[in-house]
């Protein structure tokens, strides 16, 4: 493939580390990218935090659980309650679900 072309091992190496340079030089402009992007999209949605950590919403006394209902799927469950936590870009254990009612 190269031809009669023969590289001593400094070249060889010297090759090699530009290769792993370059790759890792593109990975991090595609973090800046989405960063910057995250940024944008977020200002425009008004979500952008302003460097101040979350706070937590006070909690009062823990409510007494009523029974789960077990009717539904445990798989659509997760799923649901997945797709709430990624979009309030916030942890499970920070809300609650009360109810879930399907429409139709």
């Amino acid at each position: 493939m190269l031809g009669n072309v023969e590289l001593t091992i400094g070249e060889a190496l010297g090759v090699s580390l530009t290769g792993v340079t370059v790759v890792f030089l593109a990975l991090i402009a595609l973090l800046i990218a989405i960063i910057i992007i995250s940024k944008i999209v977020g200002g425009i949605e008004g979500n952008v935090t302003s460097g101040k950590s979350e706070q937590k919403p006070a909690q009062s006394a823990p409510a007494p659980r009523k029974a789960a209902d077990n009717s539904m799927d445990p798989a659509l469950l997760a799923a649901i309650v997945g797709a709430i936590s990624m979009e309030e870009r916030s942890r499970i254990e920070s809300f609650r679900i009360v109810s879930i009612t399907e429409k139709k």
